[in-house]
């Protein structure tokens, strides 16, 4: 199964709605009113916490069945996963609310921030 996991952060509560937020940070287009986030460590966060996995180039990981690739913009990350276990779907999100950026799962259009 496939499933992709979303997060940015905003500057204040805004009026454009989050599946619009989505589908533009995900054509790589820069927002005004979305936080920058400290790529860097975000991504030395996920090579800490899925060090036994297979790391392609830094986007792409794997370990047996289980596989996510990983877009990390100045504004937003998404990861792409595939065959993972709600487990491992759960360690991504804990890295990320870490870096106040909470999920958005565009399967069901809902951030889960609070604030809808």
């Amino acid at each position: 199964m496939s499933r992709d996991l979303s997060f940015w952060r905003t500057k204040k509560e805004l009026t454009i709605n989050n599946c619009e937020i989505y589908a533009a940070l995900s054509d790589g287009n820069y927002l005004i009113d979305i936080d920058e986030i400290p790529k860097s460590e975000i991504l030395q966060t996920f090579n800490d916490v899925f060090r036994k996995w297979k790391n392609y180039n830094n986007k792409y990981y794997e370990k047996g069945d289980e596989s996510f690739e990983l877009m990390l913009t100045n504004q937003f990350v998404r990861v792409d996963c595939h065959g993972m276990t709600e487990y491992n779907m759960n360690r991504i999100i804990d890295i990320l609310i870490k870096y106040n950026c909470p999920l958005y799962d565009s399967s069901i259009d809902v951030r889960f921030d609070g604030i809808n």
